[in-house]
């Protein structure tokens, strides 16, 4: 039982890690990209 449950915590904090970073990647991809072909 309790390995089941650090298995459950451990893919939570996988989401939320994902769910924390993909947003900041895109956002850090757009910002790269208007200083990149904007700001020349």
């Amino acid at each position: 039982m309790f390995i089941q449950d650090t298995i459950l915590l451990i893919k939570k904090i996988a989401v939320g890690i994902l769910i924390f970073l993909v947003p900041l990647l895109l956002l850090s991809g757009a910002l790269w990209l208007v200083q990149h072909y904007f700001f020349k």
